[in-house]
């Protein structure tokens, strides 16, 4: 009883915690730092950002629990989604065990932890959320996210755009902006149609301007209500504006141009910035003259009716085009040939390697369907069956994805997931702001069937809070849980754990010592690059089995691992054990065909010539020559 009084006590102080910092702000904190700070995909930026929202959400929950805060309840689509999120999570951290990238997987898991705390985040606080606030929110932290961008390619100072120009600052890659952008865009017409006053409407418009503008930047290849008038005048002022500045974009080489000179960059940045404040000024003006006039009943039908004829030919003209052209698109985009550009051309070209990759995800999963590779080992696979150097860390495409690393029980995990989000924003179509905040949530799983986005914190981490959050209805009890709160906030504190041991392992291994090494290896055991670090240390003279043992170790971690075959035939060479070197440095090529180790007259044939006296009658090498270090 003593136990149970004091876990009550401890949890209503963390409720009353959680009440006085609000679950919208909670909501809106998380968000704002996953969106501004997230776009990376390193393990310091996913521990700070997760542990933050796992200790928010804990909170919240214990709040719940305790009766502090409306608890929601669980219906159908709630169940299914939150439930379908937690054990996507747990299924992940399961196929650790038969990973052939364990660290990765951990990796991986740690990742679909830190979602499920931001979509019980954006459940719990959605109950005291109305969806017309909740999309206001949105909208203003996507106007903060479209003007930071475009500030930063004015200003190069903010943002080292280096040789490729396309613009993805904040976030780090291009096609997670242009994505956060398309989602901002119902948002914007929502606020344009629908906001109570003539400036708010007008600022609906700008930002409208503001998305395609920064949308259209990214190189990158729209959910209209009742009031279909007035969206459609903010679609044509925003969207064509945004579209005229793009075009002076193009003939300002610092701005859109590749390999341009800093000082190039710089010069062309002040340009574009008072072009784009122009181009603000002028959509502000416009907007505000339209909001002060209202369209009478009697046209309304006659407007709609034109616009909607206009988009019927438009979509004709486009399925012809289609039609016409689908024999040369496909190939295009089945046979990329020649390096992809990052230039304005991208916008036009079909070209990419997703054909590639689906493809080699594809042959993943149908070698190991029950429960895939292993979560986030899709670079392996990829290093393995890829046909050019480059090395991609994902299939690009989210549901093959965990088809491929999963298996066919967490591709069905992740179906359950977006099944419930989408159910959840069909419902919420009838009002308004709900039907902007369904489309977002929508547009968020579509764009996943073409890109890797559960990659990055920064998008959905706040777009499943969203899709949390709309979800979101009050329970008609309110029991209190005090037990159950104690757990919450006891797996809470676990997750955190998980979320920085592979981050302090990082900073161990980054010391480069035989202390730094061990110690990372007691954060990380599943760390191949500590095992190899200790190898390395101990391979001197009177501890060869010490050392040969711990590269031995690394290889049984990561067996499909080139590197590690690698690192071990690099001892073996130096040890002048040729049999032993030629074996893994012949399981490092098989594993991947375009290592260094790959090059003619390299470590690899030079094994082969020492183990086997066998030299290729083609292959002239000038002499042989000491291995690289690992």
């Amino acid at each position: 009883m003593l136990a149970s009084r004091l876990v009550r006590a401890a949890g209503e102080r963390a409720g009353g915690l959680a009440v006085a910092l609000g679950p919208a702000s909670a909501a809106a904190a998380v968000s704002f730092c996953a969106i501004f700070f997230g776009g990376g995909l390193t393990a310091a930026t996913l521990a700070w950002i997760g542990a933050l929202a796992l200790v928010g959400a804990a909170l919240l929950t214990g709040a719940a629990l305790l009766g502090a805060l409306p608890a929601p309840t669980l219906d159908g689509p709630a169940a299914l989604f939150l439930g379908s999120l937690l054990g996507l999570a747990v299924w992940c951290g399961f196929s650790t065990v038969w990973s052939i990238s364990p660290e990765r997987t951990w990796g991986y898991t740690n990742r679909t932890v830190v979602y499920t705390a931001f979509a019980l985040l954006g459940l719990v606080a959605g109950t005291r959320l109305p969806r017309a606030r909740l999309a206001a929110g949105a909208a203003a932290l996507l106007a903060l996210l479209a003007g930071f961008a475009l500030l930063a390619k004015c200003v190069p100072a903010l943002y080292d755009y280096g040789r490729v120009a396309r613009l993805r600052s904040p976030l780090g890659y291009w096609n997670e902006l242009a994505l956060l952008c398309d989602a901002g865009v119902p948002l914007a017409l929502w606020a344009a149609a629908h906001a109570r006053r003539q400036r708010a409407r007008a600022a609906g418009v700008v930002l409208l301007y503001a998305l395609a503008l920064t949308l259209l930047l990214t190189y990158s290849r729209f959910g209209v209500d009742r009031r279909r008038v007035e969206s459609l005048a903010a679609l044509a002022v925003g969207g064509g504006a945004g579209a005229a500045v793009f075009g002076i974009a193009l003939a300002l080489p610092g701005i859109t141009n590749d390999g341009e000179a800093r000082s190039v960059r710089a010069h062309d940045g002040w340009i574009f910035a008072l072009v784009v404040i122009a181009g603000a000024a002028l959509v502000s003006l416009a907007a505000l003259a339209l909001a002060g006039r209202e369209v009478p009943p009697e046209r309304r039908a006659g407007i709609e009716r034109a616009a909607g004829l206009a988009a019927l030919a438009l979509a004709l003209a486009g399925l012809a085009v289609s039609i016409a052209f689908a024999g040369s698109v496909w190939s295009e985009f089945t046979n990329p040939g020649s390096q992809l550009s990052n230039n304005v051309s991208h916008l036009a070209s079909a070209k990419s390697n997703r054909w590639i990759w689906w493809q080699e995800a594809w042959h993943a999963f149908t070698r190991h369907p029950g429960g895939g590779t292993g979560a986030g080992s899709f670079e392996l696979t990829n290093q393995m069956l890829r046909r050019a150097p480059v090395v991609v860390d994902e299939p690009h495409n989210t549901p093959l994805q965990f088809l491929s690393e999963t298996g066919v029980i967490g591709f069905l995990l992740y179906l359950g997931v977006a099944g419930g989000a989408l159910w959840g924003a069909w419902r919420a179509r009838r009002e308004p702001a709900g039907l902007a905040l369904g489309l977002v949530v929508a547009a968020f799983f579509v764009h996943g069937v073409v890109d890797k986005d559960w990659n990055y914190v920064a998008t959905c981490g706040p777009l499943l809070l969203l899709a949390g959050a709309l979800l979101a209805r009050r329970s008609a009890t309110h029991a209190r849980r005090p037990l159950l709160a104690a757990g919450a906030v006891a797996v809470a504190l676990a997750a955190v754990y998980s979320l920085t041991a592979p981050w302090l392992a990082q900073r161990q291994l980054a010391k480069g010592t035989p202390a730094s090494f061990a110690s990372a290896h007691s954060y990380d055991p599943l760390s191949v690059d500590a095992l190899q670090g200790l190898a390395a240390f101990d391979d001197r003279p009177g501890h060869y089995r010490d050392a040969d043992r711990l590269y031995r170790d690394a290889v049984a971690l990561e067996p499909q691992n080139a590197e590690t075959w690698y690192a071990l035939g690099v001892f073996y060479f130096e040890h002048e054990a040729w049999q032993r070197a030629y074996a893994a440095l012949n399981n490092a090529y098989t594993y991947d065909r375009f290592g260094t180790f790959a090059r003619p007259c390299g470590l690899l044939d030079q094994a082969r010539t020492k183990a086997t006296g066998y030299t290729p009658p083609t292959l002239k090498c000038p002499g042989s020559k000491r291995p690289a270090s690992p």
